[in-house]
């Protein structure tokens, strides 16, 4: 679909694209309550209540420069399970590949009001720019819904460029957590001298009180848009 402008087991999946191989993603516990769709525009004021595991395909040309970022996210299994019911609008008891298309693509032009929840800069100064075309997809693996969206680069990522990546809700409605393994594959999948590195953030709270109590208020959002980077992993990639 091309768009315009818009913690307790753990399991090896297999995401429906060779590039990717295996994520290891591990189920967390969640807390209970009304699920709140943010994707579909709703707004909310609460510490999350959508998890999602995070990895991320980085395209190269045929020269082996960086041309284009795809966020895989993997959504909890009670999220999937809510919003699976108003997925199947043609009331078949089924939910088709048509109708998570569907959801992807509404997904991503919401998302594009809030920069995709990604934060992608070369070496944490200049701003990646995207080009305007979006290819985005749905996918159900493992009962847990799929989201992916292939963002191009207007313009290549030069050799040894590194550039970081952080992926974030910044109101941590939602929480985004890169996998811990195979966070990021490349394609093609044979690409030489590409490298990651997955950089921990720093503890913020400084007090006993655990992340999932903490939110943002809209007001303290509109004033400060990157408030819920400070929970954000960032992911540095390179190739040479």
């Amino acid at each position: 679909m091309i768009l315009s402008q818009p913690r307790s087991s753990c399991e090896l999946i297999t995401v429906i694209q060779p590039s990717l191989s295996l994520l290891k993603v591990c189920f967390r516990k969640f807390l209970t309550g009304t699920v709140v769709a943010i994707l579909w525009g709703s707004a909310a004021q609460a510490h999350p209540h959508v998890w999602v595991d995070a990895a991320v395909i980085v395209h190269l040309n045929d020269s082996g420069r960086i041309v284009a970022l795809e966020p895989v996210w993997i959504f909890d299994d009670l999220y999937t399970e809510t919003l699976l019911q108003d997925l199947d609008q043609d009331l078949s008891g089924v939910v088709e590949k048509a109708e998570l298309n569907s959801f992807a693509g509404d997904a991503v032009r919401n998302l594009h009001e809030w920069d995709y929840f990604l934060s992608a800069r070369k070496a944490g100064a200049e701003k990646l720019v995207f080009t305007k075309e979006i290819t985005a997809d749905g996918d159900l693996l493992n009962n847990r819904l799929v989201l992916r969206f292939k963002l191009t680069l207007d313009q290549p990522i030069a050799f040894s460029q590194a550039i970081e990546l952080k992926m974030y809700d910044p109101s941590y409605f939602i929480s985004i957590d890169l996998v811990s393994e195979n966070t990021a594959n490349f394609v093609p999948s044979d690409a030489e001298g590409c490298t990651h590195q997955v950089i921990k953030p720093d503890d913020v709270t400084g007090t006993e009180k655990p992340l999932s109590d903490l939110f943002f208020s809209d007001e303290e959002v509109a004033a400060n848009p990157e408030l819920g980077s400070i929970f954000a992993s960032t992911l540095r990639v390179s190739c040479s």
